[in-house]
């Protein structure tokens, strides 16, 4: 694969082997640790590299990636917002992975209403405002499992969380 092209396009890859990574810990019965999210991670990046370029990348690239991911792992899993979301018993997750997009999960709050996670890098510049704007669009329309509450934003690089609440949208469009 052409050098080029690939620190284009694994960087995208290894956050969305983060980010399943995640998910598919919350769907699990097992203890997620940083270790077994990271080792998680690090195979479903493997496996979506070498459908993308069977013939290989250069090593330098990946070592980078590889990293990177490890250290997007442990601040996603502790975060505080993370924190309580794992320890949520099973029957409050609402929907996960494919069954939530495009969010990464549905989970019921200690009210009872459904909340939307999403973890997400969100940039540095300009196009962060416009990312959350399609967030709260993406939220606003709801899911087919019911009306959401707030959609919770959880920045990979950082670990912060961003709570953006939806009951105050629906009730002024109703208003309006």
């Amino acid at each position: 694969m052409d050098p080029l092209l690939a620190a284009r396009c694994l960087p995208a890859l290894a956050d969305r082997a983060v980010r399943d990574a995640l998910v598919g810990a919350l769907g699990s019965q097992r203890k997620a640790t940083p270790a077994a999210l990271a080792d998680d991670a690090l195979r479903r990046f493997e496996r979506a590299v070498r459908s993308i370029a069977p013939g290989g990348v250069r090593p330098a690239l990946l070592f980078a990636l590889r990293d990177r991911m490890v250290q997007l792992v442990r601040i996603a899993r502790s975060c505080q917002a993370s924190a309580r979301i794992f320890r949520l018993p099973r029957r409050d997750i609402a929907a996960l992975g494919t069954s939530a997009r495009p969010f990464d999960a549905i989970v019921r709050g200690r009210d009872g209403a459904l909340h939307a996670v999403v973890w997400r890098r969100l940039p540095r510049d300009g196009r962060r405002l416009e990312q959350l704007r399609a967030a709260r669009v993406w939220a606003a329309r709801g899911h087919r499992s019911g009306a959401l509450a707030s959609l919770v934003l959880i920045d990979l690089d950082t670990g912060v969380a961003r709570t953006l609440p939806l009951r105050k949208l629906a009730r002024s469009r109703k208003a309006a």
